[in-house]
This record gives C-alpha cells, sequence and structure tokens, in this order.
C-alpha cells in the first residue's frame, strides 16, 4: 500500500486489495473510541454491492462490527436529490452523529451523492471514499464540490466536499463494464490536453495503477495551479449531450470526449482519434441534429450566466488553454464551429 501525493488535505492510498484489508483498519487506528463502538454507515449501489459487499464488510465484521449499508442506484441519472434525502433518512433512522464514518463504496455518482449528503446534514460526519471506476479515481475523489443534477440538467447542485480518506483498489477495475471505463479514460484525455501530452499514450495501457494516479492527480494539481476553472474545458457541449438524451445515449465519459475532440486544433485529433479508437470513445456525436444540441446549450447558457460566462478556449498561440471572459453570444459562436466538428447536421 502506497500514500499518494495529492493536492488535497485528505489521506490519498493506493494498493492491491487495499479497499478491504485496510479501511477497517484506518477507522480503528484514528478513532477516539473501540472500533466495536463505532457507528459506520456505508453507501453503494447495486452492481458493486453485488459484486464486492460481502467481501468489503468481511474486514469489520472480523473486528466486531457490522456497518449499515444504504444502496441507490447507479449512474448519472439517479445522481440527484432524492437519492441524497435517501441517505440523510439513514442519517436519521440510524441516529448518526459527529464522529461517526460514512463510506461511499462505487463509482462517481455514489460518491457525489454520499459527499453530498454529508455536507448537508447537520454533524461532523467523517467520510471515506472507496471509488471503483478509473473516473471516480482519477476525477471524482480529488472534485473539490460534489454535484447533483436536476432533471435532464447536470451537476446544478453543488456542496463543497471534506473528505477524509481514499482507497483507490486496481481489484475493482478488472469488474468495470467497458461504457463506465471510457469514462475514466476521457477524464484523463482532459488532463492531458491540458497540460501533458505524455499521458495520452499511457491512458489505456498502464500498468501500475498506484504510478499512473500519481501522475494524473500530478497533472491535475498543475493544471488547478494555473487555473482551476480550465479543469471546465468542455463541460458545456458534454452536459448537453448527457441532458439532451436524459443520460441514456451516452455515457459521462464518451460526451466528454466528443467534446474535447471538438475543441482541440485540427493538428491533434489525428492522435486523438488514434486514441479513442483504442479506447473505444466516439468522435462522431449520432442520433441528433447539432442545431437541437446549440439549442439546449444556448437555453442552459442564458440560464446560468446571464452577464457572460468564463469559458475555456484556445489561447492566442493555438497551443496553450485560457479562461476567456466572453458575452454568450461570443461563446455561442465557439461553440457552434466546435459542435460542426463532431456533428454533420
Amino acid at each position: 500500500m502506497d500514500r499518494l501525493s495529492v493536492n488535497r488535505k485528505g489521506e490519498y492510498y493506493c494498493g492491491q486489495s487495499i479497499a478491504f484489508d485496510y479501511v477497517c483498519k484506518y477507522i480503528e487506528e484514528r478513532g477516539s473510541i473501540d472500533i466495536k463502538g463505532a457507528r459506520i454507515l456505508v453507501v453503494s449501489d447495486r452492481n458493486v454491492g453485488g459484486y464486492f459487499y460481502s467481501r468489503f464488510e468481511q474486514q469489520f465484521l472480523d473486528k466486531g462490527v457490522r456497518p449499515q449499508l444504504v444502496i441507490v442506484d447507479a449512474g448519472d441519472m439517479y445522481k440527484k436529490l432524492e437519492a441524497v434525502s435517501e441517505v440523510v433518512k439513514a442519517f436519521v433512522d440510524f441516529d448518526f452523529g459527529s464522529g461517526d464514518h460514512v463510506i461511499a463504496l462505487g463509482g462517481g455518482g455514489v460518491l457525489d451523492v454520499a459527499s453530498f449528503a454529508c455536507r448537508i446534514f447537520n454533524a461532523d460526519l467523517k467520510l471515506i471514499l472507496v471509488p471503483t471506476t478509473l473516473n471516480a479515481m482519477a476525477e471524482g475523489s480529488v472534485a473539490r464540490r460534489s454535484m447533483i443534477n436536476s432533471g435532464s440538467h447536470k451537476n446544478v447542485i453543488a456542496e463543497d466536499s471534506d473528505v477524509c480518506a481514499v482507497f483507490a483498489d486496481p481489484d475493482f477495475l478488472r469488474s468495470v463494464p467497458d461504457k463506465v471505463r471510457m469514462n475514466g479514460y476521457a477524464a484523463c484525455v482532459r488532463y492531458s490536453v491540458l497540460e501533458d501530452p505524455s499521458l495520452l499514450q499511457e491512458i489505456t495501457g498502464y500498468g501500475d495503477l498506484r504510478l499512473f494516479l500519481e501522475k494524473v492527480y500530478n497533472t491535475r494539481a498543475a493544471i488547478e495551479r494555473k487555473n482551476p476553472v480550465l479543469l471546465t474545458l468542455g463541460n458545456e457541449i458534454a452536459d448537453a449531450i448527457e441532458g439532451y438524451f436524459r443520460f441514456m445515449n451516452y455515457s459521462e465519459g464518451e460526451a466528454l470526449a466528443l467534446s474535447i475532440y471538438s475543441a482541440v486544433p485540427e493538428k491533434m485529433r489525428a492522435g486523438l482519434r488514434e486514441m479513442y479508437d483504442r479506447a473505444g470513445l466516439p468522435y462522431e456525436l449520432k442520433g441528433v441534429s447539432g442545431k437541437m444540441i446549440l439549442k439546449v446549450m444556448g437555453d442552459s447558457l442564458r440560464r446560468r450566466y446571464r452577464d457572460g460566462i468564463m469559458m475555456v478556449d484556445l489561447a492566442q498561440d493555438k497551443r496553450s488553454w485560457a479562461v476567456k471572459q466572453t458575452g454568450i453570444a461570443e461563446a455561442m459562436e465557439v461553440l457552434e464551429k466546435r459542435i460542426g466538428v463532431i456533428c454533420a447536421d
């Protein structure tokens, strides 16, 4: 087990089987009471729970502790206040209070729901994240805010995230479906495009997860030092694609991959296409006209940013990226050009 260097106040660990061997020990070592008296709630989804929960729970049972379990639906379409409410209800039903532990065991949606619930609950709960997908490891577990959807509108409700520890375990990645795996690839593509092109060659062929995540986290930290807003590159089109299809046709990673591809200079697209082909990511938007996606984006931007938008676009040298304060009309002109790259209609 190794501790990773991350630009966050929580402790980040990576290692084979640490999710099943060390999470309980971590709580025991840092607790102010005997582990047998600890209150622990695990938030997970049906897929992860079905595959892994018995094995995950055993480390606690061996210590005489039986955690409470709350199951929420997996996927972006279920990352809503209704799911948050179910978790908060569990806090109340099980009489949780300050110092008690909540463990989010799942993908990015589960992490967001559990983190959001902890922040709005009137007690100082200790949150531990056990991400089970590459996207949750590379992005969700280091995000400074937890994001919740409303209807077809993505990430319109947000709260700061406060995490004690993260345990990234490669055991989980062996059973991740291809469509879910793509989400993690796309997040790393954005880091590569913004800061470190060499990362692009490692995304689908990394060996040691610890070394790969260390590089991913260092790359993300370098971007944040320049300007955290840079990490929103591609969000406008990606969110519109997901929202238009109500999170059904395109996964989060597929939508982001399309948006990133549309934003990069033409000379970079051949290299991206090669990597996308290896990863199974799309670079053509199908099933909807470009005009419709533009309308969805325009409506959203005018509703959220009436006085202008901070937009990530190529700098004047066309080799680096910059955050530009621009009006909605000017932003839509840029976005229309990008849509033309990925959509023929």
